[in-house]
């Protein structure tokens, strides 16, 4: 068993927090950079507190191996469509720049693998704000050289909460995707939604070498 160390960076949110407790499950220690405490944390998961301008207390893990992205700026619903143009910078800097910042240290500490959550529709060249920087972090992923980059493209993620705890507009978007899904056919297929607790884990245990780019199909096999 590989003695290099694990890394998830976004472990406070829905996606990461799921992502986190499918990789307690197969690896003995697994650190989480955040700037939080993490909820409902496993026992084998070392919080790691850090200032994403600085990166400074990162230094302190050697021997780095694969990254899990799943960090992300907190949208509303209507920013999937539209961000306004007062909030671009800030969305950039939290969706591009401090997952290039934290790729960049963790290659110089040893990491050569990643495993990042995008969107389906990523294009660097969208007239989609939100679209666009996923397609402008894929692009900026792909000139790190890293071994293995596992680029999952997921359409709307089912949380399957209940109305009291996912509020009325996430709750009928997950009704509605679960509904549409059976008209999505051939090439629409990826547009899909998929359950969290499915993409969760496949983001876990997939770890294909070279450039792979993933998509609905892939993520129920």
């Amino acid at each position: 068993m590989s003695n290099k160390n694990i890394i998830v960076v976004g472990g406070t949110g829905l996606i990461g927090n799921s992502v986190l407790g499918y990789l307690s499950k197969k690896k003995p220690k697994i650190f989480a950079l955040t700037r939080n405490k993490i909820p409902n944390k496993p026992e084998n998961v070392e919080e790691v507190f850090f200032d994403f301008d600085t990166l400074e207390s990162i230094n302190e893990i050697k021997d780095w191996d694969h990254i899990y992205i799943c960090l992300g700026r907190k949208l509303k619903v209507w920013e999937l469509i539209y961000i306004r143009k007062k909030d671009r910078e800030n969305h950039l800097k939290i969706e591009h720049d401090y997952i290039i910042s934290i790729l960049k240290k963790g290659k110089s500490l040893g990491a050569n693998k990643i495993s990042l959550i995008s969107a389906v529709g990523a294009n660097s060249k969208s007239s989609n704000f939100y679209l666009k920087t996923k397609g402008l972090l894929e692009e900026s992923i792909k000139l790190l050289d890293y071994d293995c980059v596992n680029i999952l493209r997921p359409s709307h993620i089912i949380t399957n909460k209940p109305l009291n705890r996912s509020g009325l507009l996430v709750f009928l978007i997950d009704f509605i995707s679960k509904i549409s899904n059976s008209i999505l056919i051939g090439s629409s297929r990826k547009y899909r939604g998929i359950e969290l607790e499915k993409i969760s884990k496949f983001m876990a245990e997939k770890n294909s070498k070279g450039l792979n780019t993933f998509y609905y199909d892939d993520f129920i096999l």
